[in-house]
């Protein structure tokens, strides 16, 4: 080193320097998958206008972390500093409405760290105009509908206890704000699992734990992806006839539809199975259970069985009703009943067993179509003989009315008897529109049960096709070698949670289609997949890249960063001293000082 030139020396000692510093101040952790909030733009053939939803960034540059516990704190000491002068400190809250504006200040130049539960006590929408956070990353609990308590405690007040029921609506209004709001600023979501080691967010008590661990540099890569509009819908049909009547005409048909689809506020995230898809298990083993009963010319029932599963469900059921535009119109006129099979259970014991043990009956009279009465009593006779209420909920359809809340109205207004058997009681429920809430994890599923709501689909069937003379026959068809298999809605429900199944990204040769065509083929049963084209009054397009990678880096704090800055001076001073020896080194301070004077 004594060989190169001084200036050359002082320049590598300083890269050095600064190479030491960079690995003591910034340090890679780890990158993670994040999830994006849906982008969806909306267009009026008729007026042109463009409506925005979601947020129209994609990547979030280099920004230091700020989580929501942080800026509580900081909210309650500059309260507690106004609050001084007073006898008795008043309790301030977290973020009240006259302090809601700084609280977002405070997340200015940084990305904003918000656990789910947080905003129910933040408006989020304060954020869509920008200017304040470089973005925002929301942390998804491990467990959101099965957490082992019975209440969960508001960030606001450790006193104040809310049921699950109040809170899911509420999560389920700010799910409605993130869809329906353009947000200028870029929002993912991430697991807690993947960030628990950074982030504490068990109680407000963290704050201090995160403040701790010192500061994160987050960096989001993600493109803005294609736009992609809805282009088709893909319905798979399973046919088991039964014969011909003596004229050679098709005798009555009973259809049993389900849909497979999901839909989320981010459509990475949409393969769930409670917003109504752990009706596909129950449906395939119906289709089983019915082939095995009239494969046997004894059991051979005297009723068609139509078999459907639809997609499109989240956009008013388009595909439900592309079906019904499709179908032979043979089939269609040769129609008793269509049984609609909505979400049959949500799988959490913490809700009562009443949550579990409640199936409701939605159908609708009025006009030429009539439900005969008859056939939602048998329903909800043999329910009390599985010990589950079943209850009837009746809506007038209005013509003019353009939501389809569940899916037999599609069937009504196409002048078809229909019923549909859900566990939601209302189309408002937050689950069932398609939720962050929405199971993801196998293991949640509750195996016994959606074999108890299998076995009463079917007997309640058997009393439509084989209509006993008896008013409540005993229960005696389905067991033995007709019981239903717990296996096979098991591997259902486990290959459907392994796909994506946001219905605008999905196309016709979807592997998981296939796997249920092959079922149903296993089965004995005539199957088919039919795509049908749509166009839409009002075009709606959807944007992929719904998936990005996060950058987490480490930095020190402040009083590093000052501690660092002397020790580098100290370090120079030293360097300079060494390669320019005592005298020199005085004298030019000299000069420097004897300078200075001059000027002054």
């Amino acid at each position: 080193m004594k060989y190169l030139p001084r200036r050359s020396q002082l320049l590598l000692c300083f890269f050095i320097l600064t190479l030491v510093y960079n690995l003591l101040h910034v340090k890679a952790l780890e990158t993670l998958p994040v999830y994006r909030l849906l982008h969806s733009e909306q267009i009026s053939t008729t007026t042109g206008k463009t409506f925005i939803r979601g947020t129209t960034s994609a990547s979030v540059p280099s920004s230091q972390t700020k989580t929501y516990f942080e800026c509580v704190a900081n909210l309650k000491k500059s309260s507690a500093t106004l609050s001084q002068d007073t006898e008795t400190e008043r309790e301030t809250e977290i973020t009240p409405n006259n302090e809601q504006e700084e609280f977002v200040k405070c997340f200015k130049g940084t990305v904003a760290v918000f656990p789910l539960f947080s905003l129910l006590e933040f408006d989020i929408s304060l954020f869509s105009e920008g200017g304040t956070c470089k973005g925002i990353l929301i942390i998804l609990p491990r467990d959101l509908l099965t957490t082992k308590t019975q209440e969960f405690v508001t960030f606001q007040n450790e006193e104040e206890r809310e049921s699950k029921e109040e809170i899911i609506k509420k999560l389920g209004q700010i799910e409605s704000l993130l869809i329906e709001k353009e947000f200028r600023v870029p929002i993912y979501f991430i697991n807690e699992d993947e960030v628990s080691h950074l982030f504490s967010f068990d109680n407000l008590n963290s704050e201090n734990k995160a403040n701790k661990q010192g500061s994160y540099n987050l960096k989001i890569v993600g493109k803005p992806g294609n736009k992609k509009k809805i282009k088709q819908v893909s319905s798979l049909e399973a046919w088991l006839p039964t014969d011909l009547d003596e004229e050679g005409k098709l005798k009555p048909t009973i259809i049993i539809t389900a849909n497979y689809d999901t839909f989320s506020i981010s459509p990475a995230l949409s393969s769930g199975l409670e917003s109504g898809n752990n009706a596909v298990g129950v449906l395939v083993e119906l289709s089983r259970l019915f082939k095995k009963l009239y494969s046997n010319p004894q059991t051979k029932g005297q009723y068609n069985l139509l078999f459907v599963l639809n997609s499109g469900s989240k956009q008013n059921y388009l595909g439900t009703k592309k079906w019904i535009s499709s179908v032979d119109r043979k089939v269609l006129e040769s129609v008793e009943l269509v049984l609609c099979l909505d979400s049959l259970a949500i799988y959490d014991d913490d809700l009562e067993s009443k949550r579990n043990n409640d199936l409701f009956i939605h159908y609708s009279n009025g006009g030429k179509v009539e439900v005969d009465k008859k056939v939602p009593m048998k329903f909800q006779s043999v329910s009390k003989l599985f010990g589950i209420n079943a209850q009837t909920v009746t809506k007038k359809i209005m013509k003019n009315n353009p939501l389809i809340s569940f899916e037999h109205e599609i069937f009504y207004r196409k002048k078809l008897k229909a019923i549909t058997i859900s566990n939601f009681q209302s189309y408002n429920q937050t689950i069932r529109k398609g939720s962050l809430l929405d199971l993801q994890k196998e293991s949640n599923t509750n195996n016994n049960h959606m074999k108890t709501i299998t076995t009463l689909i079917a007997e309640f069937l058997s009393k439509m096709i084989y209509k006993p003379q008896e008013q409540q026959q005993p229960i005696a068809i389905f067991e033995n070698n007709f019981e239903p298999n717990n296996l096979v809605i098991q591997n259902i429900n486990k290959m459907l949670l392994k796909y994506n199944r946001f219905s605008p990204f999905l196309e016709k040769d979807e592997q998981f289609l296939l796997n249920l065509e092959n079922t149903f083929k296993s089965f004995g049963l005539d199957t088919k997949i039919e795509s049908k084209k749509i166009s839409l009054k009002k075009e709606t397009y959807y944007y992929s890249g719904t998936q990005a990678k996060l950058t987490i880096f480490k930095v020190k704090s402040l009083l590093f960063e000052f501690f660092v800055f002397i020790i580098s001076l100290i370090y120079l001073a030293g360097l300079y001293y060494i390669l320019n020896g005592k005298k020199k080194t005085i004298l030019e301070i000299k000069q420097l000082i004897n300078n200075r004077k001059k000027k002054d």
